[in-house]
């Protein structure tokens, strides 16, 4: 610990920079923290949890939901937790849990965005532990932020001493040597490695980290590292061709939809054209057209370390017309406890086709007890784009959203190749208003070892497989024989039929948001067939009446 004086408040008053989710909030103020898949009560830090609730909570990213409440009584709950937790922990110990680079990096940002929750009714001597303890952040972060893994934890813990140590009074000479270690380390790091996870949330966590600290230094008047700046007009156009229309980002591999505005704001923070990623961004495919967005997931689910996140979603995809999510992904479990987060990884938990029990990509079958559920049997081939004039198939390019030409796209993947010789092609095409979207799910075995693949794992009932959409719990679904109607928010009326080639029904489904409590029930729409020869292929169309 270093003898200098604790400071002596801030520079300028901080202001909310992330706002969570009002209902959450309010339920933190009724005295309920879920986090995890269990629920904290009372003295939240007194609690029994799993270590990843632990850094959740001592992170305490959740002040932002009090923050989104802004009542008397959420500024006292806020104040309430953090005094308590700063009785708990007079002396930083680096090998605590707490005290990981990235959990502090986390939980001094928040103390600092939401300041103006936690100083309020206190006098000098009340207020000192709180400054006392920034200060302490600040020391213990100088001297083990290198200790984190490349990526967002880095990203965190450097954002966190950069951000306090420009906040805070007499501290402006660590300031500049931290920025620039900031801009250096995502520069160093690149998108690559800030996007390996594939979870498009992340990659706006990263981003947001940065902004942030951008914002900072130009309220503070101090001059930031021009890599900083590169590296966030480098992310945007990736973020932006994620961007569903109602401005937020598809729930893939992990991730969620992102905090309400966080994607925008980001967005506009950043220099340069406001031009989507041309080709695939983190992976994934963008069609448009008019008001609605569908991105579809066309690479491989990511390996190494962000494999223990990764969802069987290859050519799983979500749909928003408008400011309603139409077509959506179950989303992710981790949120909801350990039996939660396997399922949500499974193929049938996205808008995908679906061998009856086996997913496009499958955990280690060798696990040991105790270690993590890994992806490990992926596609080995997808691909995604359209076909030119000889037949070729081009990167993806469904041109802008006003183009009068429908948006199409051809992809496929052979993660049924080793267990059935089955490779599955999924092609789809966007109408010019974006009021109809057709499709076509084929499965396939192509050769000679294919078809002989096939023949030895198929009974003579042949190979059963369901085509899965599942549907946002906002919109009403109504069965009339093989159609389905659906009645948004709005009052707007849309239809899915299909070819006839399968039979069709409703299913129960979830919708996982790590902002409830719960998963909320919702319902799916399922299109079923068998396989008995070596190919199959079923067309299906979901139009806004009057549309097709």
């Amino acid at each position: 610990m270093n003898d200098t004086p604790s400071p002596r408040g801030f520079l300028r008053r901080p202001e909310p920079k992330a706002i969570g989710h009002s209902g959450r909030g309010e339920q933190i103020v009724g005295g309920k923290l879920h986090l995890g898949g269990i629920t904290l009560t009372g003295e939240f830090f007194e609690n029994e949890m799993p270590a990843s609730v632990a850094a959740e909570l001592q992170g305490f990213g959740w002040l932002d939901d009090l923050a989104a409440v802004g009542s008397p009584k959420a500024r006292s709950v806020a104040q309430h937790h953090v005094l308590t937790w700063l009785r708990r922990h007079r002396v930083p110990h680096a090998d605590a849990p707490e005290w990981a680079p990235a959990i502090a990096g986390r939980r001094l940002l928040h103390w600092i965005f939401h300041a103006g929750m936690i100083l309020p009714g206190l006098d000098r001597d009340g207020a000192e532990p709180f400054f006392r303890s920034l200060d302490q952040h600040l020391t213990h972060l100088r001297a083990t932020w290198y200790e984190c893994p490349d990526g967002l934890p880095r990203l965190e813990a450097l954002a966190g001493l950069a951000v306090g140590a420009m906040s805070l009074r007499d501290r402006q000479t660590v300031a500049a040597p931290a920025l620039i270690a900031l801009a250096e380390e995502a520069d160093a790091m690149g998108v690559e490695t800030l996007s390996e996870s594939r979870a498009p949330e992340t990659l706006l966590e990263a981003m947001a980290l940065l902004v942030w600290a951008q914002e900072v230094a130009d309220e503070a008047g101090i001059e930031s590292p021009p890599e900083l700046r590169a590296i966030i007009a480098e992310i945007a156009p990736i973020l932006r061709a994620l961007r569903h229309a109602d401005g937020s980002l598809p729930r893939f591999h992990g991730g969620g939809r992102g905090a309400a505005g966080r994607l925008d704001r980001c967005l506009r923070a950043a220099e340069g054209p406001a031009l989507p990623a041309h080709g695939l961004a983190m992976g994934f495919a963008r069609m448009a057209r008019g008001r609605t967005t569908l991105i579809l997931d066309a690479a491989s689910p990511p390996g190494g370390p962000a494999a223990v996140r990764a969802h069987a979603s290859t050519l799983a995809f979500e749909l928003t017309v408008a400011r309603q999510p139409l077509i959506v992904n179950c989303g992710p479990g981790d949120g909801f406890g350990a039996l939660w987060s396997k399922a949500s990884r499974a193929t049938p938990c996205h808008s995908a086709l679906c061998l009856e029990g086996l997913s496009s990509s499958r955990l280690n079958p060798n696990r040991q007890e105790g270690e993590p559920d890994i992806l490990t049997e992926r596609p080995s081939l997808v691909w995604a784009g359209d076909c030119d004039s000889l037949g070729n198939l081009t990167a993806p390019d469904c041109g802008p959203a006003h183009s009068p030409e429908p948006a199409h796209l051809l992809s496929g993947h052979d993660g049924w190749l080793d267990s059935h010789g089955l490779t599955c092609l999924r092609e789809l095409w966007l109408a010019p208003d974006g009021g109809s979207l057709q499709g076509e799910d084929s499965l396939a075995a192509l050769d000679a070892t294919a078809q002989a693949k096939l023949e030895h794992g198929r009974t003579e009932e042949g190979l059963a497989f369901d085509i899965r959409f599942h549907v946002h719990p906002d919109i009403e679904l109504r069965q009339q024989g093989e159609e389905i109607h659906l009645n948004l928010l709005g009052g707007e009326h849309w239809l899915f039929s299909h070819d006839g080639v399968g039979k069709v029904r409703l299913e129960a489904s979830c919708l996982l948001d790590r902002s409830l409590a719960d998963p909320r029930p919702a319902r799916q729409i399922v299109l079923s067939a068998r396989l008995h020869g070596r190919a199959i292929q079923i067309g299906w169309t979901l139009a806004r009446s009057g549309a097709r």
